[in-house]
């Protein structure tokens, strides 16, 4: 074999070598990335089924306004396919109120917290509420419901009561023997926001939502944790027992000011004494289960 087609013998063995060792580390990483993906539930579910059905009151958001993010932060899965979200944690909108002759229940058009150790935290996109007093530290829960919805269940019909119910996720067991949480009607427009987990709330969405500091992402003037009547509306007692259950707050009060013509800025949530340690979740409107409501009963 002369010199010429020893190299070309050679050249052609490294190519086939080459070729056959590609191939091989393709399909092992193949393997590897389909085996990832064992993790990935893949249905075949539209926007509806999910929950995210057309609605003329938020044509205009973006779909991703109703992506949840998981408990723990860094597991947030960016799926490619627009409609197969069946792995994401899903905000289902489902109705916005059930109503009969005697009874009618709301549920919220927009609910949130914020966070006085961060000032501009937008938590309008997470699944609780938290209430909690810790001095420098204090979160405060707000929640409102759309004043057409109100309008449309009471038409004709004459308001015997009505019942803000929240349920309690979580109580971390600091609450003494019992301490008071206060709800104040909001006396100032907010605008719910999309994010969450602050100080990693950019991996959902921009801050533009209510804070402690701003009531919008415009109005920052005198907010300052809220703008709500010094007056509670209702309190209720917690303690260290309170946990996987329902709290309500009569609002009747409100509810007839709200149909009178005063404006409908929703509430917000607090404690009586925020210099006392106690925090507790509620179930915010994003959460799978026992979402907030307005429970109203009628004569």
């Amino acid at each position: 074999m002369n010199t010429t087609t020893q190299t070309e013998w050679f050249g052609k063995k490294l190519l086939s070598m080459m070729i056959i060792a590609g191939v091989s580390i393709s399909g092992v990483s193949f393997f590897v990335l389909d085996s990832g993906m064992d993790n990935v539930t893949s249905q075949n579910t539209t926007l509806c089924d999910n929950g995210l059905c057309y609605d003329s009151h938020t044509d205009s958001i973006p779909v991703g306004t109703y992506v949840q993010q998981h408990a723990e932060v860094g597991t947030v899965q960016v799926m490619q396919k627009t409609e197969d979200l069946s792995s994401l944690k899903l905000f289902n909108k489902g109705p916005k109120y059930e109503v009969d002759d005697f009874t009618a229940t709301i549920y919220p058009a927009k609910d949130s917290f914020v966070r006085e150790g961060i000032r501009n935290s937008n938590e309008g996109s997470n699944d609780i509420l938290r209430v909690m007093g810790q001095g420098e530290t204090n979160n405060r829960a707000l929640i409102a419901f759309n004043q057409d919805d109100l309008e449309a269940v009471t038409q004709g019909k004459s308001l015997k009561s009505a019942t803000l119910k929240l349920f309690v996720i979580s109580n971390d067991g600091k609450w003494s023997d019992s301490q008071t949480i206060n709800i104040h009607a909001l006396g100032a427009n907010w605008d719910e926001g999309k994010s969450m987990n602050a100080p990693f709330s950019s991996l959902v969405g921009e801050q533009t939502g209510v804070t402690w500091d701003c009531s919008t992402q415009t109005d920052c003037a005198s907010w300052n944790g809220g703008v709500f009547n010094p007056a509670p509306t209702a309190a209720t007692s917690i303690n260290n027992s309170v946990n996987g259950q329902w709290i309500e707050f009569d609002v009747t009060g409100d509810i007839e000011a709200f149909l009178s013509g005063m404006e409908n800025n929703g509430w917000i949530i607090m404690k009586s004494n925020e210099d006392q340690p106690g925090r507790i979740n509620f179930a915010a409107r994003e959460a799978q289960s026992n979402t907030p409501q307005l429970e109203l009963t009628f004569a």
